[in-house]
């Protein structure tokens, strides 16, 4: 008796719903887990004659019964998860196991063991919720935007499909690798030295990029890493969601162009420049009539390019260069007694084309910042070849050459960026010649479509 009285003691105090029912389905036994779930006590469970198990079963729909079969009493093991009425009118979700024997124990052969799922279930029920949630969005995100994973070091380790289709490079060809993989070469490293500072502090980096596709396509993204943080709070990974705006930039780079080129065009056409040629063709014509006539038919010639190429987007190199040489020689003849000018053109250039106005403006940038103050006769050469497929130009000037003050004008800055716009591998470079003087070297391949 005293053995029995210490196991009922602690099956009254164990964890789990634990009772028993007699064949009428009262409650025969009664601990105080199923007292904690369903608020019902032992002493109003077991001295109310009129109550039965089967009160607290709730009916899923009309007609419908709980599954819980009341022939199963006496059956072998058996499992059910059965919404109880608890004394509050709140419904539990309790998981229950028969555990009958034909051993009576306390009396009564007929026990269940059961366990309160209800907060378990709602648990479940978010988490499904909120993984569909998930779901969805990721799903509607790589409907419209590039998206990849990155390991702390920059690793790629998960690309979506828009990232393949913009970038050109399969899914197994950007796995393992980093973002250089899709460098343009257009951002200095200072640019993307500051976005690892920002994200490695565990920040969030927004701005826009202009990447290199497989095919040698640049496209631009607008773009945002949001670090993924460990339970330290450091990055272990990085999330990388970009939009495609290459359509907008490049209207944005058209129209800044279109404005550039309208200043140049502006420039080239200023009074100054007309009046001061105009006045040398004047001097010309008492001593040198055939000269004054060249350097009108040139001057046209000069106007007659800026009216007509200066608008477009690409011109043939040769255009271009004709306009270049007649600058040269009226260039010369405003300076004939301290300027002498040699051009020289090398190859083939007729599948050849270049932005309008690209060449004229750097002979005049040696000139202005090479020559003009220069004491003694000065020289401007110019020469273009086609070498494996590259177009290589060179403007050189035997002047003072570069100082800080005037190493980068904004004539070659601007050229630098139309070349790089609507040319392949472009490149714009000065530099002091060893020889004295500085020397502009530009290069690029075939006109971008």
């Amino acid at each position: 008796m005293e053995s029995e009285a210490r196991m009922k003691k602690v099956l009254d105090n164990m964890p789990i719903l634990f009772f028993s029912l007699d064949e009428n389905f009262r409650p025969v036994s009664w601990n105080y887990e199923c007292e904690r779930v369903l608020g019902f006590s032992s002493e109003e469970i077991l001295n109310d004659r009129n109550f039965s198990f089967k009160d607290l079963i709730q009916v899923k729909e009309e007609g419908e019964s709980s599954g819980f079969n009341p022939e199963l009493l006496n059956s072998e093991f058996k499992n059910w998860e059965l919404d109880l009425l608890s004394k509050e009118g709140k419904l539990k979700l309790v998981s229950l196991s028969n555990i009958s024997s034909e051993f009576p124990l306390f009396g009564s052969t007929n026990w269940f063991v059961g366990v309160d799922i209800t907060r378990t279930k709602e648990i479940e029920r978010e988490l499904t919720s909120s993984l569909k949630e998930l779901s969805d969005f990721q799903t509607a995100l790589n409907a419209v935007s590039i998206v990849a994973i990155t390991d702390k070091a920059g690793t790629i380790i998960y690309v979506n499909q828009n990232f393949c289709d913009i970038s050109g490079y399969s899914r197994d060809e950007l796995l393992g690798h980093n973002h250089r993989i899709i460098n343009s070469g257009y951002h200095p490293k200072e640019f993307f030295r500051d976005l690892w500072k920002t994200i490695a502090k565990g920040k969030i980096w927004k701005g826009e990029i202009k990447n290199k596709a497989k095919d040698g396509r640049y496209y631009w993204v607008d773009t945002t890493i949001s670090p993924i943080l460990d339970s330290n709070g450091k990055p272990y990974q990085y999330l990388a969601i970009r939009n495609d705006i290459t359509e907008r930039k490049e209207t944005e780079e058209k129209a800044r162009h279109a404005e550039n080129n309208l200043k140049i065009l502006q420039d080239r056409m200023s009074p100054h420049f007309l009046f001061n040629t105009l006045s040398i063709i004047h001097s010309y014509l008492q001593t040198n009539p055939g000269l004054a006539d060249s350097a009108i038919l040139m001057l046209a010639d000069n106007y007659r390019f800026l009216m007509d190429q200066a608008n477009q987007q690409l011109v043939p190199f040769d255009i271009e260069w004709e306009f270049m040489e007649n600058y040269l020689q009226l260039l010369k003849l405003r300076f004939s007694d301290f300027l002498e000018v040699e051009s020289e053109k090398l190859g083939n250039f007729k599948q050849c084309q270049i932005p309008p106005l690209t060449l004229q403006p750097l002979v005049e940038n040696s000139y202005i910042h090479g020559l003009r103050d220069r004491k003694g006769k000065g020289k401007i050469s110019v020469k273009a070849s086609i070498q494996d497929g590259k177009t290589l130009v060179t403007i050189r000037d035997n002047g003072k050459g570069l100082s800080d003050a005037n190493i980068h004008s904004r004539s070659i800055a601007n050229i630098s960026e139309r070349l790089k716009f609507y040319l392949y591998d472009s490149e714009v470079k000065i530099e002091n010649h060893p020889e004295g003087g500085a020397i502009v070297t530009i290069g690029f391949k075939s006109a971008k479509n």
